[in-house]
């Protein structure tokens, strides 16, 4: 099995009642499917970066699961088809970050300062 996490950003004028539901149906489809549920984020009401379906604010739930492909697939058709729901984006979680996503600068282990990777300081910045 797959770690996936998926977030979806609901209607603003939705109360707490009627997001509850639409998070049980989420947790439903995962156990039913033979999946398993890691973690439920409520991040709550925040503002959009663009007007989605005449909004300007959204309510945001960030799930992490495992499981296959097909349980992605329903989970996903449930938030295409409900109403409350103005945007979900899913991903799959690597299990190990390549080392293109490690960070660049790096402590150095004597000065307590830091050092660059290669390639990114030219040498003329670092002589003056």
């Amino acid at each position: 099995m797959r770690t996936y996490e998926t977030i979806f950003i609901a209607h603003p004028d939705l109360v707490e009642d009627e997001v509850k539901p639409l998070i049980e149906k989420m947790k439903g489809i995962i156990e039913n499917m033979n999946g398993q549920l890691i973690k439920v984020e409520e991040w709550g009401r925040r503002k959009l970066a663009y007007k989605l379906k005449k909004s300007t604010r959204g309510y945001y739930i960030l799930i992490r699961f495992l499981g296959n492909g097909q349980v992605l697939d329903e989970i996903e058709r449930n938030l295409r088809l409900s109403d409350g729901v103005l945007k979900y984006q899913s991903v799959r979680v690597d299990e190990k970050a390549p080392e293109e996503a490690q960070p660049l600068v790096k402590e150095s282990q004597e000065g307590g300062g830091t050092e660059f990777g290669e390639g990114d300081v030219n040498e003329k910045e670092v002589e003056s």
